[in-house]
């Protein structure tokens, strides 16, 4: 089945559902016991679980926010999250368009990469798989941050077309998509960089980088300097602290443009360029939204309250 189709297939079973259940189990046409696989309904309030075995969270399309042991997680559209047994997790928001798949696998699927031996593999690749099995039993959980149009969404599609028409093979054909699909993320994470890195991150430290570089600061620079992949990066800043990397990148630099408005030695043009921003109406727009007021307003207040006067 093609990606439209399928996408479109799934979203008809929403869109026709009547059930105000949290989840809708996708049943395939044959008896099969090597997984099970829901999709996540669109009723109203906070969806919560526990899983009870491992458990693989596929956004398809659209945007889905997850909450893990308290840490936030935005899927989306090809992002994987992988959560062990005894998970608990919340789908807090979902859009419009998203459709969320979810795989509860069998053990055999899962103990070859989380709790099997690792013989057939090589010295570095060992490395890499160790390395997530420890981030997994202290987080519970990895989210992987793949493209819709990456090799691992691609076979994820396969894996659900190949469970709802169960033809002949079916079994061996997704356990060897299963692997197909992990391995392919994983490498695509640079999760021997990740997983090391991901323990020597602490808010602190970011607070400290943005503190020396607000002005002149990049996504990717900052990923660099943490040993981090990009992507990962910034959904490892959100989930452990709660905002994005430009919100607290934008927050320092509104800190910032405050204490530099109250010297009447620094026009306004000045310190829009001293806090990094290359426009007067992007930075008008950015310091509304932050302080609900122009930064002429609040200059004028600050200088009434250090008793200024230059009239």
């Amino acid at each position: 089945m093609a990606a439209v189709k399928l996408e479109q297939y799934l979203a008809s079973i929403l869109d026709s559902t009547s059930l105000d259940t949290n989840e809708i189990r996708l049943k395939p046409e044959g008896h099969f016991n090597l997984l099970q696989a829901y999709l996540e309904n669109h009723n109203s309030g906070i969806h919560r679980y526990q899983t009870s075995k491992l458990t693989l969270l596929y956004a398809a399309t659209g945007s889905t926010k997850i909450n893990t042991n308290r840490q936030n997680s935005e899927l989306e559209r090809g992002n994987l999250l992988i959560l062990l047994d005894k998970c608990d997790y919340e789908v807090e928001k979902q859009d419009k368009s998203a459709i969320l798949v979810k795989f509860e696998l069998r053990a055999e699927l899962a103990e070859k990469f989380f709790s099997g031996d690792l013989s057939s593999f090589n010295a570095k690749e060992q490395k890499v798989l160790r390395q997530i099995r420890t981030a997994l039993k202290t987080d519970r959980s990895i989210k992987l941050n793949c493209s819709s149009m990456s090799q691992t969404s691609q076979v994820m599609r396969q894996i659900i077309d190949e469970y709802l028409k169960q033809n002949l093979f079916t079994r061996n054909l997704i356990m060897a998509e299963i692997a197909i699909m992990l391995i392919s993320a994983i490498r695509n994470q640079e999760f021997e960089q990740v997983t090391a890195a991901q323990h020597r991150f602490a808010q602190s430290a970011l607070d400290e980088y943005i503190d020396r570089n607000f002005s002149n600061i990049t996504l990717n620079e900052a990923a660099k300097h943490f040993g981090l992949n990009p992507n990962y990066f910034s959904s490892l800043v959100k989930q452990k602290t709660g905002k994005s990397f430009v919100e607290h990148v934008d927050e320092r630099r509104m800190q910032e443009a405050r204490n530099l408005l109250a010297r009447p030695d620094i026009s306004v043009k000045e310190v829009i360029a001293r806090v990094g921003y290359s426009g007067k109406s992007f930075f008008y727009k950015k310091f509304n939204e932050y302080y609900h007021e122009t930064p002429v307003q609040m200059r004028a207040e600050l200088f009434r309250q250090a008793n200024i006067n230059l009239k």
